[in-house]
């Protein structure tokens, strides 16, 4: 399974996550979910894009962020600050990808939000 993790700022838009989407999902070949922190004040775009891309969506507990922070690669100041975890969009796709998953795209930026996909375990075990 390949998951999509979404941050974004206060002024990220219906386009800018849609255009997160569409980008990780050409350079990952394809997502089977999407997942933010479910207090986000865009976690209703991420929910709106995913379900117009026919994606799951994964509401994710900010706890439930924080266990993945040693797997994030990138970090943000900012993000490290506010929610003490180093990158929403890398947590939340690894979470969403499950225990053992890893990180296939690190965190970008595009417009006003950032994206990242990992890969679940199993997934990677399928992989030639």
């Amino acid at each position: 399974m390949i998951a999509i993790g979404i941050g974004a700022n206060s002024r990220a838009t219906h386009d800018d996550i849609v255009a997160c989407l569409d980008d990780i999902r050409r350079e990952a070949k394809g997502a089977d979910v999407v997942a933010t922190f479910d207090g986000a004040s865009f976690a209703h775009l991420v929910q709106a894009a995913a379900s117009r891309r026919a994606l799951g969506y994964h509401p994710l507990p900010l706890e439930t962020l924080r266990q993945r922070n040693a797997d994030c690669v990138t970090r943000s100041d900012r993000t490290l600050d506010l929610f003490n975890v180093a990158s929403i969009a890398e947590a939340s796709a690894l979470a969403a990808a499950g225990p053992g998953s890893q990180l296939i795209v690190s965190r970008r930026t595009i417009g006003n939000a950032t994206v990242a996909a990992a890969k679940s375990a199993d997934a990677k075990e399928r992989t030639p």
